[in-house]
């Protein structure tokens, strides 16, 4: 049995598990922890994985590492997780301004020392020597010290968590591993000769953008890059951007993608022009015109006095500009029309419905969370790729999502979790009675089977409801998800009737993971306008077929038989600001703290006979 662990160790850090080059699990460390984007060493996933598929550590073949450079100084600052906005202001007074225009070297560990989480794994004394070893060091991924000190730390852990052998530690390119994850996660028969991978990122590996060839010969699968940079704006941009309106970046920036349709054209053109004079595309590259001292402080300059709507507008424009143009001259450059994009931009459902529009392209897939929460999956396709080890399945249509732990029912913690609450009543399931529980306009939750990976609730974590009524959404944000009022639902529809609804760009196997935006029809506009973005009625649908979620296409399948649409609203299940739930427990704790009518649990559900 051939083993490999590979983990991506920063924001959201995620671990996933390969045997016989398949993989098997992938799981977010936050789902253990409930700290949502937990960056601490994602142990406890790492320790479900191998539990749950009996491996030992010395079972363990391969560890691998996303990213050869890496820092200890977000980590221990729990900068993606415990800083508020004015942390991240702070942070751009204190260190950024005086490292990027003062010259100096000052250091995320010093600077935030009173903050620094010195208790996480492996423990206090470790993470004192390890400051004082590299004292002086900024910290951050970008210091010259990173990739020898960073694969050095990582390598201790490892070792003092599994005693694993530390030559079977290895490390892989950042942006390598964001274009394994698209291409061995492409549906098969959309890779069977060359298709062409990009990847959009913030910063990498000293790589932030890369466009390359893979071709498969059966004996062998080779990967020719044609372009490649570290200055791409986008990621950058749209994070400090977010900053700057007031929100957390790193963690909203999708709330700004959400706000620009409010914004008509005729406002943000002037911005958008702006921008161009910064960066634009030149063939296969991207190139600064005027390049700013940061992206921050001088992009905040240059904003002053624009309003937020038209800032939010101007920025997405222009990141499909760029995004588009780009992809068009590879088309026309590599006369491949197939294309599979990830990286941290690609979470832009709205640039990459774009992109789906261009008639040049036959083809686009967005993987599941193209983010770094998935390169726990990008570096064991990477690592396997380098050594010419993949398992190739012609028969694995598309990638399952549904990677992380299973529920396990038991009606005796249920019953002791209510309390005798005599206001629940426990029943057994029935999908018929759930269709009829929705389209009485009830809120429902859906804990069930195997958790799904990533950032998207894709049925089996997830709050339902009936798309037909608008006022639904404001019943769900008062009951329990308290979004922004801008903000859209998504929907989940039975994939032989997306047609129906909405106007695909692409392959239906594309819409599988919310990572694409798509128009509605006349149709769909009229019937699931709880479920679409409020302004331009646009989508970001999960088509559900009946293979890969046979129990969510039931149910689906009977609201539609009651009601006549075969779609249901679909967010995820959690309270704002909190992980998606997990087990059992999870799902009874938001289910007492919130006003949801219903939460189904395997195969029991939970009802509220009276609404508090």
């Amino acid at each position: 049995m051939n083993c490999i662990i590979s983990i991506n160790w920063e924001q959201n850090s995620t671990a996933s598990l390969f045997i016989d080059q398949k993989l098997v699990g992938c799981v977010s460390e936050e789902r253990f922890t409930r700290v949502k984007n937990d960056e601490r060493y994602p142990i406890n996933a790492i320790n479900w994985l191998l539990a749950e598929h009996n491996i030992k550590s010395i079972d363990i073949n391969a560890f691998v590492f996303v990213s050869k450079l890496w820092g200890p100084g977000y980590i221990l600052s729990r900068h993606y997780t415990n800083f508020t906005v004015k942390d991240y202001i702070e942070e751009q007074n204190k260190i950024w301004k005086p490292r990027l225009y003062d010259g100096k070297n000052i250091s995320q560990i010093e600077t935030f020392k009173d903050r620094l989480d010195l208790n996480q794994f492996p423990g206090n004394q470790f993470w004192k020597d390890t400051i004082n070893r590299i004292k002086g060091d900024s910290g951050h991924v970008s210091s010259e010290k990173a990739k020898e000190s960073g694969q050095e730390i990582r390598k201790q852990v490892v070792v003092n968590h599994l005693g694993i052998n530390p030559e079977k530690i290895y490390f892989v390119d950042h942006s390598l591993a964001h274009s394994c994850y698209a291409y061995y996660t492409t549906p098969f028969i959309q890779r069977q000769s060359k298709n062409l991978i990009l990847t959009l990122d913030a910063f990498g590996d000293n790589i932030n953008y890369s466009a390359s060839i893979f071709e498969n010969n059966n004996s062998e699968i080779k990967r020719t890059i044609v372009a490649e940079g570290d200055n791409f704006i986008i990621g950058r941009l749209y994070r400090y951007i977010t900053l700057i309106l007031g929100l957390k970046p790193n963690e909203h920036e999708y709330k700004v993608m959400g706000l620009a349709p409010y914004c008509k054209e005729e406002y943000y053109q002037n911005l958008v022009q702006i921008f161009k004079n910064i960066q634009d595309v030149d063939g296969l590259d991207f190139v600064y015109k005027n390049k700013p001292k940061d992206m921050y402080f001088a992009i905040k300059k240059l904003l002053d006095g624009e309003r937020f709507d038209t800032i939010s507008g101007g920025l997405q424009a222009y990141t499909e500009y760029l995004i588009t143009t780009w992809v068009k001259n590879l088309i026309q450059e590599t006369g491949i029309k197939k294309i599979s994009i990830a990286g941290g931009v690609a979470m832009n459902v709205k640039a990459n419905m774009l992109v789906a529009k261009l008639k040049e392209l036959d083809y686009i897939y967005i993987p599941p969370s193209p983010d770094d929460s998935s390169q726990g999956m990008g570096a064991g396709y990477a690592f396997m790729h380098l050594n010419q080890n993949i398992y190739q399945d012609s028969k694995c249509k598309k990638l399952n999502p549904y990677l992380g732990r299973s529920i396990e029912i038991n009606k005796n913690n249920i019953i002791n979790k209510l309390n005798d609450s005599d206001q629940i009543q426990i029943k057994d399931y029935s999908p018929s009675y759930i269709a009829e529980l929705l389209a009485l306009e009830k809120i429902i939750a859906r804990c069930n089977s195997q958790e799904e990976f990533g950032a998207r609730a894709l049925g089996n974590r997830s709050i339902l409801a009936d798309p037909r009524r608008i006022q639904i959404k404001k019943i769900i944000n008062e009951k329990v998800k308290n979004r922004d009022f801008w903000m859209p639902f998504a929907c989940s529809v039975l994939e032989e009737y997306a047609d129906l609804y909405f106007d695909l760009d692409t392959d239906e196997s594309s819409y599988s993971y919310m990572t694409l935006c798509a128009n509605t029809t006349p149709k769909g506009s009229e019937l699931i306008q709880a479920a679409i973005h409020p302004y331009d009625e646009t989508c970001r649908p999960q088509l559900v077929s009946k293979s890969m979620n046979p129990e969510y296409y039931r149910l689906i399948k009977k609201f539609g038989d009651l009601t006549g649409v075969y779609a249901l609203l679909n967010t995820s299940f959690n309270l704002h600001g909190h992980p998606i739930v997990s087990t059992e427990n999870d799902a009874l704790d938001v289910f007492l703290k919130t006003k949801i009518d219903v939460l189904i649990l395997g195969e029991f559900v939970l009802e509220k006979s009276i609404t508090k």
